[in-house]
């Protein structure tokens, strides 16, 4: 399936879910998929090891360096691949997913420098908890989210007499001037190559299908579907063909970051740690702003200090001035789509 996106974004996001007849071993339900100078894509597999996350880029010529990782989540690991294209993939066994439920797929791309850095984070239906996985710094400079953005069913070992099925809901891109745009409509397709005698699916070339259901949950209004193999599955649709859903909302609706706790503590340096817990069934934090005051009644002009550390949950602040005393300071959180937490005090301790 290809949105219909067809702009350059800087964040986008869907929502899938393998059904329980739809699970099968060796297969890649990828969610996210991308073009440009960040090339890649994300989604979940059916893996011998286990039920995987996975998460690449590719190698692009426009590359000043080899794409690295600068961000492991709990449990993930990195490595570079080859075969179609070469890049730097992720993987993460340790989460696991579940059949029928609900997974949120994220990724957001920002400016450091002359590099551009991607990050995936993934919410989980069940617990409700968010997970940043990874993230990887890509050496060029302005590398974006390029649509249409796509999913699909992979089977990558020729086991065709097994159903494999995909719903997708919920999907989101954030335009570069921070609007935001729902996925719509889509253009479903079966591979044509992959139909050919001699190819992995030449048996099962008529066991596929692909469209809409619509649901009795009015704020998805429905999900997009995929299926592939299985000796009884049989197309309702053409080939290629194109399905909408409508959507009425104007962005996500996912919450807001909740600072759960702040502290504050000179240290015999002069310098000022500060260190925070966010709530992990919040929305993910992306950066932060901290404000500073020398002055016990607020006279004197704070210092401001923002760092876009997705992944950090301390700062340390060092002070240039031995006359500047650090007696208030006041922390506020923006989260991966932008939203706010409410600001959270604490005084300095010595």
């Amino acid at each position: 399936m290809v949105f219909d996106d067809s702009f350059d974004g800087d964040l986008i996001i869907n929502e899938v879910r393998v059904p329980a007849d739809g699970d099968a071993l060796y297969t890649y339900y990828e969610a996210l998929g991308w073009r440009g100078k960040g090339a890649g894509y994300a989604g979940i597999q059916s893996h011998p090891r286990g039920k995987n996350f996975i998460f690449s880029i590719w190698d692009h010529q426009d590359h000043t360096a080899a794409i690295r990782a600068v961000r492991h989540g709990p449990g993930t690991e990195t490595k570079g691949f080859g075969g179609e294209g070469t890049g730097l993939k992720s993987w993460n066994f340790k989460i696991g997913w579940s059949t029928d439920v609900w997974y949120t797929l994220v990724s957001r791309c920002w400016p450091v420098d002359d590099h551009t850095y991607f990050g995936f984070w993934v919410k989980d239906g069940e617990s409700n908890k968010w997970t940043h996985l990874v993230t990887m710094d890509v050496a060029a400079k302005g590398a974006r989210f390029r649509g249409g953005t796509d999913a699909f069913i992979e089977d990558w070992l020729n086991t065709g007499k097994n159903q494999r099925t995909t719903h997708l809901r919920n999907g989101w891109k954030r335009k570069m001037d921070q609007s935001w745009f729902p996925f719509q409509s889509a253009r479903y397709s079966v591979n044509s190559w992959d139909l050919e005698n001699g190819k992995r699916s030449y048996h099962f070339r008529t066991h596929w299908n692909g469209g809409t259901k619509k649901t009795a949950d009015t704020q998805n209004n429905g999900y997009f579907f995929m299926t592939s193999g299985g000796k009884k599955t049989s197309p309702s649709t053409t080939n290629p063909s194109i399905h909408k859903i409508k959507r009425t909302q104007k962005q996500p609706s996912l919450g807001r970051p909740i600072i759960d706790s702040f502290s504050a503590r000179k240290k015999s340096n002069g310098a000022l740690d500060l260190n925070w817990h966010l709530n992990p069934m919040s929305t993910p934090p992306f950066s932060y702003q901290v404000t500073i005051r020398t002055s016990p009644k607020g006279k004197a002009k704070p210092i401001i200090v923002r760092k876009t550390e997705p992944h950090e949950s301390r700062m340390t602040v060092q002070f240039s001035k031995a006359d500047l005393e650090p007696i208030l300071v006041e922390l506020l959180c923006f989260d991966l789509f932008g939203n706010p937490s409410k600001s959270i005090k604490a005084k300095v301790a010595q």
